[in-house]
């Protein structure tokens, strides 16, 4: 973006290259979407049948892990995540099919510069997919593209990203910082008017500016002392940074940023308010209320359009493993209570692994485990 004068379009325009430029452009928006998207990207998750065991062997779970040639699994859920927190949207192509019909790759898709291509009856509401890229238009049909996007009331077709929400914070913080370099370049602490009662001819009032900008002017120079000569008298005719409210106004522009991305201060390196609530429940809540639930999205869609490639029974899906994330296991333990409570109370286990979403299987898992407990006694 060119000094901050092209702002942020309006989402209803589908113009999103601007909002991609933002993640190198605006360095908030870079920190909270580098924090969310590696932290989804390396939040394990699991391959379930209907029974709720774990399959740890799978053409999926291979695809997954090793999804194209040029990247890794988490590599793609990165792309994924970071695409849905700048444009709303992320496109994965299901490519190199197999005899049955399975792809054997899948490659991200630059969200930026896919096209929908509306379909015509209610029953197909989505007909292709344009690429345009390279100079070059390809057209992928409906069912060779992924498409996993946020809740947008806006519109049914494209999704509404939390940069869209956060643009103005965005822009305003850029502004902000472009002014600031502006202050320090041009003329850092001194602004104001250089007086005598002299009358002073062309070559003198010359002599005094050059010399008076050549010794105080660019941040390099500021806070110098300056000597005035000759009856001159300096008088200040320009707004302080104090009085513009200069650092609250930052602040403020940055926690609009943080909130709607839904990153807590701490994360982002901010421990102002690291005395009230500590790191560790600051990234407790990060994952309950962020991390997981993106995931979830992200794993429900791939259950849902991806899956059935390799299961044509739809009997499997994808979940997050909660009980891998170590600022949760805290909650694994009140679980685990509470199922033990629950099974003196005479609940039935198959009830109490659903209910509580414990991480292993039904009967299976639960006699597993039964048999590791009295190998101890």
């Amino acid at each position: 973006m060119n000094g901050g004068k092209n702002r942020l379009p309006s989402p209803a325009a589908h113009n999103y290259a601007p909002y991609v430029e933002a993640y190198a452009d605006k360095p908030w928006v870079y920190c909270c979407v580098s924090i969310i998207a590696e932290s989804v990207s390396s939040t394990e998750f699991l391959l379930k049948n209907a029974a709720g065991d774990i399959i740890t062997k799978h053409d999926i779970l291979e695809l997954l892990y090793k999804p194209n040639p040029f990247m890794t699994g988490r590599q793609l859920r990165q792309w994924i995540c970071a695409s849905l927190e700048l444009t709303g949207n992320a496109y994965i192509l299901k490519d190199a099919p197999r005899a049955d019909g399975a792809p054997r790759e899948l490659f991200p898709l630059l969200s930026h510069l896919v096209e929908i291509v509306p379909g015509t009856t209610a029953a197909e509401p989505i007909q292709g997919y344009k690429y345009r890229a390279g100079g070059k238009t390809a057209y992928y049909r409906a069912k060779d593209v992924i498409q996993i996007k946020y809740f947008n009331p806006f519109d049914f077709f494209y999704g509404l990203s939390p940069l869209a929400a956060a643009r103005s914070a965005a822009d305003s913080y850029e502004a902000a910082e472009i002014y600031n370099r502006s202050f320090f370049d041009n003329s850092a602490t001194l602004s104001g008017i250089l007086s005598t009662e002299t009358k002073l001819d062309d070559a003198s009032r010359s002599r005094i500016i050059k010399s008076w900008t050549d010794k105080y002017t660019s941040a390099a120079k500021a806070h110098k002392v300056a000597l005035l000569e000759g009856g001159l008298k300096w008088q200040s005719i320009g707004m302080s940074q104090r009085d513009m409210d200069f650092i609250s106004g930052l602040k403020l522009s940055r926690e609009a940023i943080l909130s709607i991305f839904h990153v807590p201060p701490a994360l982002a390196g901010i421990f102002d308010h690291a005395p009230q609530y500590n790191t560790r429940e600051q990234q407790r809540i990060f994952y309950q209320t962020c991390v997981l639930p993106k995931m979830t999205l992200i794993l429900e869609a791939l259950t849902e359009f991806l899956l059935p490639d390799f299961d044509k029974k739809r009997e499997l899906y994808l979940t997050p493993d909660a009980s891998a994330i170590s600022v949760l296991k805290d909650d694994e333990e009140t679980r685990a209570k509470c199922a033990k409570l629950y099974l003196e109370m005479g609940f039935d286990k198959d009830e109490v692994i659903n209910a509580l979403g414990l991480p292993f299987g039904l009967s299976g898992g639960y006699k597993k485990a039964k048999r590791r407990q009295n190998k101890k006694y």
